[in-house]
């Protein structure tokens, strides 16, 4: 019994580990693939933006970056929540990009158009709207419906796309303007996204950016991720939760090892007596202690399905953010993390059985 409850502590702690770095690496990698395959070389945001969520810009920041000869085509975007009202959902809000043109020269909505696979792309004044595939399918509707949200405006789903970023699918797209108004952003955007005449002169132009614009931050896209203080923030914070639950993981081995050494006094001086040296002594608990957190931290990885599953599925994680099964790559690191704590947390009650004198422990009760 006592080996079944640290089984399950080891098992808790893995899952925990493993569910939080699945949905960092899921975050981040969705992001660099996002910025890929908009074609998007510069990102500019707010100076000191937190996120590009908290970012504020003016709309004539676009009028100055459009009138650079180094720049091919710009696009602004604005990003944010909007409720959704007026029906029934298991999706109180819906994640909401809106982007600055319809016209196909502009990367992003070119991007966004090519992956429509029902109905077409809004029209710009329409009160039109374009769903993302998993948002769709957690509202239960399709193109022709209608949608309240905001302040109650009404808009028709003109399209469904799937771009195959669960951020970006979980989500919808209008035009600009109509963002603005949903999100209560009159005047303002959240970011420009830049693509370059030269790709070789990026630098270059990061720099007349900056030099040229006020109060603008411009990054190259590949470094987005780097660049966003709230994904340190959330690295460190997986991070400390995970130390404190593989501490406490440590702990349960150790507490349980250290009983059962005392458990096994009479079986260890019998050992010893019979000639087992202390090394071997000291193995035969390090790899009970081995075995018990290995099959820990596999039961503990697969624990991190339900539990995925079950956070994708509350109301208030908007679709795509949580991925649907963890990190394949996590098995292995998970799996050694479980031994190290095995391992480490078998030296002490391993050191304490081979100081055991055979005469001594023979005679215990």
């Amino acid at each position: 019994m006592r080996n079944l409850f640290t089984l399950s502590g080891v098992a808790v702690s893995i899952a925990l580990f493993v569910s939080l770095t699945s949905i960092s690496t899921s975050l981040k990698r969705q992001l660099d693939q996002t910025m890929a395959l908009c074609k998007a070389d510069v990102i500019l945001q707010e100076k000191g933006a937190a996120t590009p969520v908290a970012s504020r810009l003016a709309d004539n920041v676009v009028e100055k970056v459009e009138k650079m000869p180094e720049i091919r085509s710009v696009s602004a975007l604005t990003v944010g929540s909007v409720r959704i009202s007026g029906q029934r959902t298991s999706l109180p809000y819906l994640f909401m990009f809106g982007v600055s043109s319809a016209e196909p020269y502009f990367s992003v909505a070119e991007w966004i158009g090519a992956g429509i696979i029902e109905g077409r792309m809004y029209r710009p004044g329409e009160s039109e709207i374009l769903l993302g595939r998993l948002a769709a399918r957690r509202l239960k509707t399709r193109v022709g419906a209608t949608l309240t949200i905001g302040n109650n405006e009404r808009y028709t789903v003109s399209g469904i796309y799937w771009l195959g970023q669960g951020i970006i699918d979980g989500g919808a797209v209008v035009d600009l303007e109509s963002s603005q108004i949903l999100l209560r952003r009159k005047g303002s955007i959240n970011m420009v996204l830049v693509e370059a005449r030269d790709k070789k002169k990026t630098v270059q132009l990061i720099s007349r950016i900056q030099k040229e614009i006020q109060g603008v931050s411009a990054i190259p896209s590949r470094s987005l991720v780097g660049q966003i203080r709230a994904v340190s923030m959330i690295d460190s914070f997986i991070g400390a939760v995970s130390t404190s639950a593989m501490i406490l993981g440590g702990l349960l081995v150790l507490n349980t090892l250290l009983m059962a050494v005392s458990e096994r006094t009479r079986e260890m001086g019998v050992l010893m007596a019979i000639g087992w040296s202390k090394g071997m002594v000291m193995c035969l608990i390090v790899m009970e202690a081995l075995l018990l957190s290995t099959a820990g931290g596999i039961l503990g990885y697969l624990l991190a399905f339900p539990v995925l599953k079950f956070l994708a599925m509350l109301p208030t994680t908007g679709p795509g953010w949580i991925p649907p099964t963890p990190a394949a790559e996590v098995f292995i690191v998970a799996v050694w993390a479980a031994a190290v704590i095995g391992g480490i947390s078998s030296l002490y009650p391993a050191v304490r059985a081979t100081r055991m004198k055979p005469a001594v422990a023979l005679r215990y009760e």
